[in-house]
């Protein structure tokens, strides 16, 4: 019976064992292989619990499990690492051969308190495990485990084991292989990413970003990032991929103050350091193990990225570090992951020094298009505005800086060193300074002939530059300056001697957000473009001064042909006003005389009349009768007042003829502005349509203004008449305004408007100009406003000016002072 039931199990253990290896063999992932043997145990054995724990790579003294079957409600051993050395059964199993059963797991001989403690938690009450092997080596340890209760492992249970754990051992290795192969296919697909992204873009944040990013996949760690060193061993994280896990270190991850060129010196000569764990890495001082705590790091894996060729007894330079960060858990690096990261670092400095070796090529091209557009410019313009804003817009673009301005000094010829920022570029908006007071009052002397003499000044830190002066360092903080870039713009005056130059300004580019290191070639070429502001300067200065001389000649002979043709009609005026004198003068004569006689007219009259109605006789009806009596008597009164009026209109129009003529009077004198607007309109009667609606506005308070009465009076006709030809341009209606006001006890305001078309904004700076006319050919000479200009202004010393506000047509405004002192 017994040897039946042994044959039974020994072919129950044969298909187990077949079944197992044909299960095994249909894959090669780890985690599949160790899960399947687990479960396949566990079912037939009907145990609580069955896993694996392997070795990590490079590390025979730690496992971690990787393959699990529970049968029932345990814990789970998944991820759980175990030391060897503090282990007693796991050392026991790794020198056994055969399986280790023991019935009282908790009395195991020579367990540690770690130990005890899994045991207990795993709730493991009995076990039955081997070791598995491949060529003699032990790569883990199979083991089944019984929760509810203590158990005494049969032979054929350990037997099956055995046999599982020979083909197991087998299968573990194979994965293990195929695994490093896929691995290794992994990091050779990405480092030709990496290489054909250094191949297809020069851009070195694009390069580094896919190399972090790809290292931390390939890796499985919590953290990648990039260092580049700066001054003094100090920098920043330039590029980084990290976990959600865990906080993002990107920009200053805080200054490790232990690093020191004893370091860097290593790290030139290749070091990579590999840390498993700092708080148990012997080599790791004090002070970089709490920099890494900060930074929540259990392990790390650093890598120099070294730029440039290793030349006989030269060290290439320590661009920066590769670093990789493990934040869960210590963790022990592969040699592989190690000769990963070095291949990888690289391939980052080749893409760095092509990307820099780009970057001062198209640094260079772009200098040298900005100097060739300078002197362009310079060329094709004489506009110094637009020079000096074409020159601070590419600089601070080319120098990728917070401000670039131009300062002129004001006075610098007469050795005062006030001025103003006359333009400006800033990447910022609350960094401008156009329109702030910044003279700097630590500028002297000294300083303007240093510059003179050529001086360039490159200032990296205003805080902490030892040649700065405290005066000028306050006056650079206040403008909110960190880093300043300074080159005179001398140049040489119009008027002066030859070779007499003298400081004209200065070109600055600076650094608000922090201190900046200036490189040579910004310096040559902010020198560079300082030469050649200093010659379009000049240009336009002679242009401008040639351009001036002309204008005041013109100017000159446009004064003289207007007082030429002024001159002519100032005669022609004059002899109208003489005309219409004498003309007045004749028919105010003949209509004093019937003014005169119309009063005896109506008392003769109604005498006859009286007389006439009073006599009854057949004679004087007959006379009545034929004589139309009645009406006579009707109308006799209507008639002398007919006369009456008409005679008063005569002397109405005979005065407003004497107040015009009082164009051919040389005096000023006091007059009343009221009574010279009427003559004006009197004068214009004619011109009035039946549509034309005129709205005097006369103010009562209105004094004698001292004047000269004639020029005013043809100011007034003027503005009026205009504004009657303006009227006549359009079909609706006129309205034609006239406006009297008392400024102050010293001045008034006359002004006329109409409703008309106005005038286009674009010749409104000219209607005062002498000849300038926008009527047809001959119907106009150009000199009515440039006439009366001239009257108001320089005749009078008062303003006549165009009412740009006035929205409806035209309005025309005259200010005349009322007092002068030439007229008493």
């Amino acid at each position: 019976m017994d040897s039946t039931l042994d044959l039974q199990r020994q072919v129950q253990v044969a298909n187990l064992i077949n079944k197992i290896n044909t299960e095994l063999s249909s894959t090669l992932e780890l985690e599949a292989i160790l899960n399947t043997t687990c479960r396949l145990l566990c079912q037939t054995l009907n145990c609580s619990r069955a896993s694996v724990i392997v070795q990590e790579d490079g590390n025979r003294d730690t496992l971690v499990t990787r393959g699990e079957y529970i049968n029932g409600e345990y814990p789970s051993q998944i991820g759980l690492k175990i030391e060897a050395q503090d282990n007693t059964h796991i050392q026991t199993l790794m020198s056994e051969d055969t399986p280790v059963s023991e019935r009282e797991m908790l009395q195991f001989p020579g367990l540690g308190v770690k130990a005890r403690d899994a045991l207990e938690s795993l709730q493991i009450k009995s076990m039955l495990a081997i070791a598995t092997r491949y060529q003699g080596e032990v790569n883990g340890i199979l083991g089944l485990h019984q929760c509810d209760r203590p158990r005494q492992w049969e032979a054929w249970e350990a037997q099956l084991l055995q046999g599982v754990a020979r083909q197991l051992g087998i299968a573990i290795d194979r994965a293990r292989l195929y695994q490093t192969s896929q691995e290794a296919a992994a990091q050779e697909a990405f480092l030709r990413l990496v290489t054909n992204k250094i191949r297809n873009t020069l851009d070195a944040q694009t390069i580094l970003q896919t190399a972090v990013e790809g290292a931390r996949r390939l890796l499985q760690a919590d953290r990648v990032v990039i260092y580049q060193f700066q001054d003094d061993w100090k920098g920043r994280v330039v590029v980084e991929d990290v976990t959600e896990s865990w906080r993002s270190v990107l920009g200053n991850m805080g200054a490790d103050d232990c690093f020191s060129g004893e370091y860097a010196h290593l790290y030139r000569e290749g070091r990579v350091r590999a840390i498993n764990n700092i708080d148990t890495d012997l080599d790791l001082d004090a002070c970089h193990a709490n920099f890494l705590r900060n930074l929540d790091v259990k392990a790390n894996l650093i890598v120099p990225i070294l730029i440039g060729q290793n030349q006989e007894g030269d060290l290439p330079e320590l661009w920066g570090l590769l670093i990789v960060h493990q934040c869960r858990g210590p963790r022990h690096w592969r040699i592989r992951e190690s000769h990963l990261m070095l291949q990888l670092s690289d391939q980052i400095a080749i893409a760095i020094q092509q990307a820099e070796l780009f970057a001062r090529s198209q640094a260079q091209a772009e200098r040298e298009s900005l100097l060739r557009l300078m002197t362009e410019r310079v060329r094709s313009t004489l506009d110094v505005p637009e020079i000096l804003q074409t020159a601070v817009t590419g600089i601070r673009s080319l120098l990728d800086t917070d401000r670039v301005v131009v300062y002129q000094f004001i006075n610098g010829q007469q050795g005062k060193w006030d001025g103003d920022v006359v333009v400006e570029d800033v990447r910022q908006p609350q960094w401008s300074i156009i329109h702030q007071k910044t003279c700097d009052d630590c500028f002297g002397g000294e300083h303007s002939q240093l510059y003179l003499q050529g001086r360039v000044r490159a200032i990296d830190d205003v805080a902490n530059d030892p040649g700065l002066d405290d005066c000028h360092r306050q006056f650079l903080s206040s403008i909110s300056v960190k880093a300043n870039l300074i080159v005179p713009i001398v140049t040489k005056p119009t008027h002066c001697q030859q070779g007499q130059l003298y400081l004209w300004g200065l070109l600055l580019a600076q650094a608000c957000d922090e201190p900046r290191q200036w490189q040579e070639g910004e310096i040559s070429l902010l020198g560079q473009l300082a030469e050649q502001i200093a010659i379009g300067i000049q240009q336009a200065e002679l242009y401008n001064q040639t351009k001036k001389q002309a204008q005041e000649l013109q100017s000159t002979l446009d004064r003289l042909q207007s007082t030429q043709l002024q001159l002519i009609q100032t005669e022609k005026l004059s002899g109208l006003g003489k005309m219409a004198a004498g003309v007045a003068h004749e028919i105010n004569n003949a209509n004093n005389f019937i003014f005169a006689n119309l009063h005896y007219v109506q008392e003769y009259g109604d005498s006859l009349l009286e007389g006439l109605a009073s006599l009854n006789t057949d004679t004087a009806i007959t006379l009545k009768e034929d004589l139309d009596f009645d009406y006579i008597q009707e109308d006799f009164p209507n008639m002398l007042k007919s006369m009456r009026e008409g005679s008063e209109r005569i002397h109405n129009v005979v005065r407003s003829l004497q107040t015009f003529s009082h164009l051919n009077e040389a005096e000023i004198k006091p007059v009343n502005l009221h009574e010279c607007l009427e003559s004006s309109l009197s004068m214009l009667r004619l011109r009035f349509h039946a549509n034309l609606t005129i709205e005097k506005d006369y103010s009562q308070e209105m004094p004698q203004v001292a004047c000269y009465p004639g020029q005013v009076n043809q100011v007034f006709f003027n503005l009026i008449e205009n504004a009657l030809d303006a009227l006549d341009e359009q079909e609706q209606a006129g309205e034609l305004r006239v406006r009297t006001e008392v400024l102050s006890e010293d001045w008034v305001r006359v002004s006329i408007a109409d409703n008309g078309p106005g005038i286009a904004p674009e010749i409104r700076d000219r209607i005062f100009d002498p000849f300038f006319t926008t009527k047809a050919v001959g119907s106009g000479t150009g000199l009515g406003l440039s006439t009366c200009y001239q009257a108001i202004v320089q005749g009078h010393q008062g303003k006549l000016y165009l009412n740009e506000a006035f929205n409806s047509g035209t309005e025309i405004c005259i200010e005349l002072p009322v007092h002068r002192r030439d007229c008493t």
